[in-house]
Formats: C-alpha cells, sequence, structure tokens
C-alpha cells in the first residue's frame, strides 16, 4: 500500500529545493482594458497602474530576476551550471508597467534593464552586446548574434538552428494551435525594431544569470493599451555543462515557453500572472514532449501538493509553474484548444472576452461540466496520476494530511480540513487487515461550508491491484452528504476523501497574488468526515 503523508512543513522543504526564482509577486491587474487590436507597435513606451509594492521593490526585483542584483556585469562568465532556474519575463512585465510611476533616475534604470541587447556596450548596467551584432532572417523571425566576446555562439550552426527552432515553434503555437501572432514592430524606426517587422530574437550568454531566455514587452498598440508588442533572448549555446540536458532540447523547451510570452503580450500583457506562467510551461509539453523538463516542476504543483490555491504565483516556490498539469488534464480531457479558448476569454480586443483569468476560465468550462466538477476531478486524479494522465507513471502523487486507521476495536475516526479556494485536501482511511470478508463498508459522513463557496468532494476507492475509482459528491444545502463504498482488507488498499473548496469569487485590486490581483472571498473553509467501517 503506498504511503503519501506528508507534513506541509517538508512539503514546503521540498518545494524551495526544487524551484527558486526571483520574478515580482506584487502587481498582476487582469482588469478590463478598452480599445481594439492594431497591427503594429504604437512608438510609445508602455503605460500602466503602478506597481502595489513600490518602485524601488518592482526595480529590484528586475535586477533580482536577471541575475544583476549584487553583481558586475563585467565578472559575468560562462562555463558553470546554471541550477535553479530563473524566469524574467514578468518581472520585466511588471517593470514596464510601472515604469510611467518611477521618478527620472529610476525610469532611466527601468529602461536599461528593459533595453535589446543591441543597445550596446553603452548599456549602464552591463546588458548589452560588447561588439556589433550581426543577424539572420528567415521566415517570421531574426535572430541577433555577435561574433566575438562572451555573448558569442559557438558558431553560425547554432544560430541557424535557433532561427529553425523559432519558425517551427511559430508555426506550431500560432498555426496548429491557432493563437495570435506576436504583435509586429513593423512601424516602429529601424533602430528600435531590429531592421524590420519580423519577430526578433537575440542570443546572448545567460548561464551566468542563471536564466534561460525571457521576453520582454516595449511598446503598446496604437489604441489599446492592453496589448505589446516584445522581443525574446535566448541563451547562446545552451551548453550541457551549465543547462545538463542536451543543447537542442533546452533551446527547443525555452523557445516554446519564451516565445507564448510573446503571443501573450497580444491578448493581454497585464494578465494574471499566474495564467501566463501555467500555460507556457503546458505549451512546453504540447512542442517538445519528448523533452519532459516541466516534469521537474510538479512537486510544486497541485499534483503533488493540492493544498495551495490553483490561482496562486509565488516566486520562492513557484507554485505556478507545476500548475501546468491543470491545463494538461483540460487537454487530455476537452483537446488543446481548450486553453485556446480560455486565452480568448482572456484577451482585451475587438470579439475577445476581456476579463481576467479565473472568469475566463469558468467561462469556457460553463459549456463542459462546469469549473466546480471539473476541478473536482482533477484534485482526484492527482492521487493516482498514472490511470488518468497519458505519461502519469512518471509523476507524483497528492499528499494527504492524515490517515484514518480504523479496525474492529476502533471502526470510527474523525478529521477535518480547512481549505482554500480553488485547492483541495486529501484524507486516507483504511482498513485493518482483521477486517475482511465482502460483507465489509465504510460510511462515510461528510460535513463542508455553505454553498457559496463551491464545496465538493471526490470519494476514491483503491484496490489491491492498484486501480481506482472515484465517486464525486455535492452537500446538500445543510452542507452534508453521506456515501458508503466497500472497505475489505482483501480487496481494498485505501479509501481517499478529497475535499474541494472551487470558489473562484474575489475582491478584485487589492495586490495579492491571485487572480484579478484579489483577495479571496471564500478561504479557509472548514470540510470534516466521519468513518465508520461496518458489516452489511
Amino acid at each position: 500500500m503506498r504511503r503519501r503523508t506528508t507534513s506541509l512543513t517538508m512539503l514546503a522543504t521540498t518545494l524551495v529545493t526544487v524551484v527558486a526564482t526571483a520574478m515580482s509577486t506584487g502587481l498582476a491587474p487582469g482588469a478590463t482594458g478598452s480599445g481594439s487590436a492594431a497591427a503594429a507597435a504604437s512608438a510609445r513606451p508602455l503605460s500602466g497602474a503602478a506597481a502595489s509594492t513600490g518602485p524601488d521593490r518592482v526595480l529590484t526585483r528586475a535586477r533580482s530576476a536577471l541575475g544583476l542584483e549584487g553583481q558586475d556585469p563585467k565578472s559575468r562568465a560562462p562555463g558553470s551550471p546554471v541550477g535553479e532556474r530563473r524566469d524574467a519575463t514578468l518581472a520585466l512585465r511588471d517593470l514596464a508597467v510601472a515604469l510611467p510611476q518611477l521618478d527620472a533616475e529610476q525610469r532611466r534604470e527601468g529602461e536599461s534593464l528593459l533595453a535589446r541587447p543591441t543597445d550596446g556596450s553603452s548599456d549602464p548596467i552591463g546588458q548589452g552586446y560588447s561588439s556589433r551584432s550581426k543577424k539572420l532572417c528567415g521566415g517570421n523571425v531574426c535572430v541577433h548574434y555577435v561574433t566575438q566576446g562572451a555573448d558569442a555562439p559557438r558558431n553560425k550552426k547554432w544560430v541557424r538552428t535557433t532561427l529553425s527552432v523559432m519558425n517551427k515553434v511559430w508555426k506550431f503555437e500560432t498555426g496548429k494551435l491557432g493563437y495570435r501572432t506576436p504583435v509586429s514592430d513593423r512601424s516602429l524606426p529601424k533602430k528600435k525594431n531590429g531592421g524590420n517587422g519580423k519577430f526578433d530574437v537575440y542570443l546572448k550568454e545567460l548561464s551566468s544569470q542563471r536564466l534561460y531566455g525571457y521576453c520582454a514587452p516595449e511598446y503598446v498598440v496604437k489604441g489599446n493599451k492592453r496589448l505589446a508588442n516584445g522581443y525574446c533572448v535566448l541563451d547562446d549555446d545552451f551548453a550541457k555543462a551549465e543547462y545538463g540536458r542536451k543543447p537542442l532540447d533546452t533551446l527547443r523547451v525555452t523557445a516554446a515557453h519564451e516565445f507564448f510570452h510573446a503571443i501573450q503580450f497580444n491578448y493581454d500583457y497585464r494578465e494574471d500572472r499566474w495564467l501566463m506562467e501555467s500555460t507556457a510551461t503546458w505549451i512546453e509539453e504540447r512542442f517538445a514532449d519528448d523533452v519532459d523538463d516541466n516534469r521537474q516542476y510538479l512537486k510544486v504543483g497541485q499534483v503533488r501538493g493540492p493544498h495551495k490555491p490553483l490561482d496562486i504565483f509565488d516566486t520562492t516556490y513557484g507554485y505556478h509553474y507545476g500548475n501546468w498539469a491543470w491545463w494538461e488534464f483540460l487537454s487530455q480531457k476537452y483537446g488543446s484548444s481548450i486553453v485556446s479558448k480560455v486565452w480568448k476569454q482572456a484577451g482585451q480586443y475587438r470579439g475577445a472576452g476581456r476579463t481576467y483569468s479565473t472568469k475566463a476560465l469558468t467561462r469556457v468550462l460553463k459549456s463542459k461540466r462546469g469549473f466546480t466538477r471539473d476541478y473536482a476531478q482533477f484534485a482526484a486524479v492527482n492521487n493516482n496520476p498514472k490511470q488518468f494522465y497519458s505519461e502519469g507513471k512518471h509523476w507524483p502523487e497528492a499528499v494527504n494530511i492524515g490517515t484514518l486507521a480504523l479496525s474492529k476495536s476502533s471502526p470510527s475516526a474523525s478529521k477535518s480540513a480547512s481549505v482554500d479556494h480553488m485547492s483541495a485536501q486529501n484524507i486516507d482511511i483504511t482498513p485493518a487487515s482483521e477486517i475482511k470478508g465482502n460483507a465489509w463498508r465504510v460510511r462515510l459522513s461528510l460535513a463542508g461550508p455553505g454553498a457559496s463557496s463551491k464545496p465538493m468532494a471526490a470519494v476514491l476507492v483503491q484496490n489491491k491491484q492498484g486501480r481506482w475509482g472515484q465517486k464525486l459528491i455535492r452537500f446538500n444545502r445543510k452542507g452534508k452528504a453521506k456515501v458508503s463504498v466497500p472497505f475489505s482488507a482483501r480487496k481494498i488498499d485505501a479509501v481517499t476523501v478529497s475535499f474541494v473548496n472551487a470558489s473562484t469569487s474575489f475582491d478584485c485590486n487589492e495586490g495579492r497574488p491571485y487572480s484579478c490581483s484579489g483577495i479571496a472571498k471564500h478561504d479557509d473553509k472548514p470540510f470534516r468526515v466521519v468513518a465508520k467501517a461496518y458489516r452489511r
């Protein structure tokens, strides 16, 4: 029988060792915008609401995300393992949004952090190329590079490889999957747009900054301040000694992830962070399924730890990366187009839904089983991923908060749980070896909160062969439910109760790291199970 009880303290320790990023946890507006999309970027800096945590912290987080905090730019050199992944895209997005609220000195630094590498050695923070750059263009993309210095790729072949991969990513994400193409920068002066209207990718030595790559927004679309163009920066060689994988594999997953951020900028560059990062991590699986780099994050998402809300963005533990599994669940159930439908509802352009992440999600699922039932099933299947997910045999199982062991002498036990919005808690019930024979069952008396928090439960029965059966349980108006399931120790390994709080109600724009920067209205809701073994 499996033993998966893990204290939350132990789980948190595990999370720290898996992901330690340095992006912002402050601003994530998600409120609706106005105006229609235009074909090209406007030559105006990005603007938006000030970051809720202040300009100093926005700048500090951007420097830290780029690996520049407390480091002499001239001391950076390749060769060492990258280690824990750092992601700079959303830290730069937050900086771009906050620029209008910065003072003159802060704004100069912010613009330097957001500048393209072709700004050159005059860049005061040392991010620019130290020599004249070249470019190789083809299809929809231009790859910019230098031939000398630390930022030079190992050879011209790698430049061609990067160009080929980027065009394949473009074709896959905008063609096969049907997403909008990034905003073109064709209308900008040639000194600012890489020389033409193609999508620009810059090769740069990033391993010393613990970066794989990043994309940065630049200018808003004329007539729509929620859409923006962008450019991407990728490592100049993805050397295996630094990144731990074959260079081509690392390039493929990084290109898929970062280019999807550029696509997102043409839906709503100020969208909620959890949606932006979880779907960008999910799309790695679609484009480069054989690489499986994103499996490392499952330990920090709801597959392993269901107690943290699905919509949390947290740079210490990186829960949002692990929650790509939610989109994988929906894709395997409804097809991968379900994700693009959510993004269209979240889009801030004519014909789109013009709402924020979670509202977009619930709108799309309303025509299916509804978010509450789908989320409850998601929480349930994560107790035994190998039975549902196509690659689930490689995935971790969800932890529980306790086990109720029932015997003839102690046939009854109870356990309470507190569950936050868009999260779940698991409790196992196990039969002693003396409880044998087909007549044995366990009666589960369940109690939950009021209907406003959309409570639900899933009851799972694991047999000795490792197969699971599941029932989704709704509570009545009084918050009560009862169910009876087989409990013979000869056939049953364990019964698991998953308590689900599927609330998606928020007070928005409160500077919190959840949907619409909001405060959830239904956190910390009480649930309880009383389990009693009996013979029919």
